[in-house]
């Protein structure tokens, strides 16, 4: 049992509050994806109850940040061993509670899905918001040639420091894409958009590109040339991280802790936290969430 400090808001929030995206079976049905707290009790026999005994990584008193696949936002969560991490001594609960959602979601889909290696380009769409600065810092620590996307310039331009090496909007995809690449385009699109761009997103990609799909902000349809699809040999994966097992997720966790926590505790990974929030207005964070309107992560403070 975790007593919860901070919790994190995710665009998968707003759409369980709307009706559609409940949680999996047998999860918590209150919203909050990811969280940051204190370890008030274990439960004796459950797997990883060695790192949850006395003396123990997740002990009673051990400040711990967790992906959950709901519960978060509550003042007590109970939480799989596996599911949890260390809160970098560095980092406060507000700033551990804006990593893991957004940190697993990146690690998942630019490794695990997306096979990215070091030397490859990678372009992110939608990537000014809380996903999108993790996953364009986690592909540039990867070893990638990171091309952003987004709407609003002004917002892409902050990315730079985070390892950004070119910014776009998406009204200049795919042109600007391909001029940036030499007429080759990317070897992978971490596509958090989707909707009728993502015509344009496939045709950014060079001849055997990857595409993965996280999210659907610009909606569920599009016309996609599936000519280009075969003709080019790219792949499309779509890829969820709430509905996976907890076995896989804490295999996932267990892969990110080892390559992010040291560079969470150095300063070459960092949270970006656009505003901070009691509980009580809690409202007033998923509406600022739903207009888009934020350039990093929105985070509920207990």
């Amino acid at each position: 049992m975790v007593a919860v400090a901070a919790a994190g808001l995710n665009h998968a929030d707003l759409l369980q509050l709307l009706g559609d995206y409940p949680p999996p079976p047998g999860e918590s049905t209150v919203p909050g994806l990811e969280c940051a707290g204190t370890v008030l009790a274990t439960r004796e026999g459950n797997e990883g109850s060695a790192l949850a005994a006395p003396g123990g990584l997740f002990a009673p008193g051990a400040r711990v940040m967790a992906l959950v696949a709901g519960g978060a936002h509550a003042e007590r969560a109970a939480i799989p061993v596996g599911q949890l991490m260390p809160v970098p001594a560095n980092l406060s609960f507000v700033e551990g509670a804006a990593i893991p959602e957004a940190g697993l979601t990146a690690w998942t889909n630019l490794v695990v899905e997306g096979g990215l290696a070091a030397g490859e380009s990678v372009l992110v769409t939608g990537a000014t918001g809380g996903m999108g600065t993790m996953l364009v810092q986690l592909a540039s620590e990867l070893g990638a040639r990171v091309i952003a996307a987004g709407r609003d310039r002004e917002r892409l331009e902050r990315l730079r420091p985070l390892g950004a090496d070119e910014v776009v909007t998406l009204g200049e995809l795919p042109a600007r894409v391909r001029a940036l690449t030499a007429g080759r385009g990317v070897d992978l699109c971490i596509d958090l958009v989707g909707g009728a761009g993502i015509d344009g997103h496939l045709a950014a990609l060079c001849n055997g590109g990857r595409l993965v799909l996280l999210g659907l902000l610009a909606g569920r349809r599009a016309e996609v040339d599936l000519g280009a699809v075969l003709s080019r040999r790219l792949r499309v994966v779509g890829s969820v991280l709430r509905a996976r097992p907890r076995p896989e997720k804490a295999a996932l966790v267990a892969a990110f802790s080892a390559f992010a926590l040291p560079r969470l505790a150095d300063g070459r990974l960092r949270p970006v936290v656009d505003r901070v929030l009691p509980f009580d207005r809690a409202g007033e964070a998923y509406a600022g969430l739903a207009r888009g309107e934020v350039a990093g992560k929105i985070v509920l403070e207990m």
